[in-house]
C-alpha cells in the first residue's frame, strides 16, 4: 500500500492555517491535487496527502525504457478509493490544514469538504468505509483525530467493509488494459455507439486518455474535427478542457482510428467539449478528421465562425480573407487556360496575369467500399478515373470564357464560382457521375489561391 503518513524526518508545520482550494485531481485513495482560481491563466497547483492513513496503490505502466520492468496491477481497493474521492471532490471546493511538511516538500494534512471544518472530513469516511487503514505506528495518544480514526477503523474491520471483507479484496483489482491489439476493429466494432469513459489525463486541449468503462481499457483519443495549439496558447487550451473533463464521467464515441489514432467525440452532460473549444477560441477547425466527426461539421465551422468574428484568443488578429479586396478583384471575366483538375483551373486575367482558382461546389470523393468489401477508403482526389471525367467536361471548352466570382462563404483558403454564359457547367459536373457534392469537411482539401 502506498504510505500517507510523513516520514519520521518530516518537520512539523509552523502554523495550521486553514487554506481552500478546488480539486483538479485525485490521484489515489489519500492524495489529491488542489488548484487556486485561474486569474488571467491556468491556477497554481498543489498535492495534499490525507494525514495518519494509508490507501492502495494505483495500477502502474511498466516504463518503457526499461525492457525488464512489469506493469504493476491495483492493490486490493485502491480503485475503489480513489473512485470514492473523485466522485465526491472533482470540481468542488474543499478546504484542508497543512500539518506537516517533508524536506521534498511533500505536504500532509486533514481535507475537508467545503469552506469550513464543518464540512465531511475525507479521511474519516475512507476509513470509515473500509478503503483505507490507519497508520498506528506514529499514534500520540493525546492526538484527537489519531484516536477518532482507530475508532472507526475497529468499526469498519468489525463490519467486514472494503479491506476487511473476506476473500482479501483480489475481486477489486481491475483488468486495466493499456494497449489494443487492432484499434481499427476494436473502434468498428462499436458501431460509434457512446460508451462510458473516465477521463484521466488530458494531454492538451484536444488530446485526451480515456479509461473506457466497463472493460478498463485505457485509450488515447484525438477529438475528431479539431485541433488546439500547441505553443503559446497551449496551457490556456489545456486548462480550458481539464477544468472540464479531467476525472469526468462522460461518453465517448470512436468514430474513426487513421494510423492507429483514434478519434472520437466526448460528450458532457454539460456540453459538446470540441464545439466549446472552437467558440471560446482555443481551437480550429481541421478539415481531414471533420469528415468522420458525427455530430454535425456544419455546427463546428459556425462555432469557429463566430470565434473569427469576436476575434477570441487564437483569432485575437484574425483579418477576414475579403475584408481588404476591392470589389473589382472579387468578380472578373477571364479565359480559362489550362484545367488542373476537377475542382481547378489556371485563368488568364484582362492584363495577362494568370491565376489559379479552386471551386467549393464540389471537391473528392467520399468512402467508398474497397472491391474486397470489407473496408472504407477514402479515394484521393488527384488520379482517380471520376475526378478525370471532371477534368474532361472543363476541357470541352464549356467554360472558355467564364466570370469568376470569389465565394465569399469560404473564408479560407480563397475559392471561387466559376460561371459561364450558360450559367450551367456546375450543374452539368454534378449530373456526369462524378463525385457527389463535396461536404463542407472536404471542400477546403485541395483549394488554394496561387499564382505561378
Amino acid at each position: 500500500m502506498s504510505s500517507v503518513s510523513a516520514p519520521a524526518q518530516a518537520a512539523a508545520a509552523p502554523a495550521a492555517s486553514l487554506q481552500r482550494g478546488i480539486v483538479k485531481m485525485v490521484l489515489s485513495g489519500c492524495a489529491i491535487i488542489v488548484r487556486g482560481q485561474p486569474r488571467g491563466g491556468p491556477p497554481p497547483e498543489r498535492q495534499i496527502n490525507l494525514s495518519n492513513i494509508r490507501a492502495g496503490a494505483m495500477a502502474r505502466r511498466a516504463a518503457q525504457a526499461q525492457p525488464d520492468s512489469k506493469d504493476t496491477p491495483d492493490e486490493p481497493y485502491a480503485f475503489q478509493a480513489r473512485e470514492f474521492l473523485r466522485k465526491k471532490l472533482i470540481g468542488k471546493e474543499v478546504c484542508f490544514t497543512v500539518e506537516i511538511k517533508t524536506a521534498l516538500g511533500r505536504e500532509y494534512g486533514i481535507v475537508y469538504l467545503g469552506r469550513d471544518t464543518t464540512g465531511e472530513n475525507l479521511a474519516d469516511s475512507l476509513v470509515n468505509e473500509g478503503l483505507a487503514t490507519v497508520r498506528r505506528e506514529g499514534i500520540r495518544g493525546n492526538n484527537p483525530d489519531q484516536a477518532r480514526l482507530c475508532e472507526l477503523e475497529d468499526q469498519s474491520r468489525a463490519s467486514k467493509k472494503g479491506l476487511w471483507s473476506e476473500g482479501g479484496g483480489t475481486q477489486s483489482v481491475r483488468d486495466l488494459k493499456y494497449t489494443i491489439e487492432n484499434p481499427r476493429n476494436f473502434v468498428d466494432s462499436l458501431h460509434q455507439k457512446p460508451i462510458n469513459a473516465i477521463i484521466e489525463h488530458v494531454r492538451d486541449g484536444s488530446v485526451v486518455r480515456a479509461l473506457l468503462l466497463p472493460d478498463y481499457y485505457l485509450v488515447t483519443v484525438m477529438l475528431s474535427g479539431v485541433k488546439c495549439p500547441t505553443f503559446k496558447r497551449e496551457a490556456d487550451a489545456k486548462f480550458f478542457t481539464e477544468s472540464r473533463l479531467l476525472q469526468r464521467d462522460v461518453q465517448i464515441i470512436l468514430e474513426s482510428c487513421p494510423n492507429q489514432i483514434i478519434l472520437g467525440t466526448i460528450m458532457h452532460p454539460n456540453g459538446n467539449i470540441t464545439e466549446l473549444l472552437l467558440k471560446e477560441g482555443f481551437a480550429r477547425c481541421v478539415d481531414w478528421s471533420m469528415a468522420v466527426y458525427t455530430q454535425g461539421a456544419d455546427k463546428l465551422r459556425s462555432a469557429e465562425k463566430s470565434a473569427k468574428e469576436r476575434k477570441v484568443r487564437i483569432w485575437k488578429d484574425y483579418v477576414a480573407p475579403t475584408a481588404n479586396m476591392d470589389q473589382k478583384d472579387r468578380q472578373f471575366v477571364a479565359k480559362v487556360m489550362q484545367v488542373l483538375n476537377a475542382d481547378a483551373m489556371v485563368v488568364k486575367l484582362n492584363s495577362g496575369e494568370l491565376k489559379t482558382i479552386t471551386c467549393p461546389a464540389f471537391g473528392p470523393p467520399e468512402l467508398r467500399e474497397s472491391p474486397s468489401g470489407c473496408k472504407r477508403t477514402i479515394i484521393p482526389c488527384l488520379g482517380t478515373v471520376l475526378m478525370n471525367d471532371i477534368k474532361m467536361i472543363w476541357s470541352k471548352g464549356r467554360v472558355s470564357s467564364g466570370q469568376c466570382q470569389l465565394g465569399e462563404s469560404y473564408p479560407h483558403p480563397q475559392q471561387w464560382t466559376v460561371k459561364s454564359a450558360a450559367q450551367a457547367q456546375n450543374a452539368g459536373i454534378l449530373a456526369a457521375s462524378a463525385p457527389k457534392k463535396a461536404p463542407s469537411s472536404h471542400r477546403n482539401w485541395l483549394c488554394r489561391d496561387e499564382r505561378p
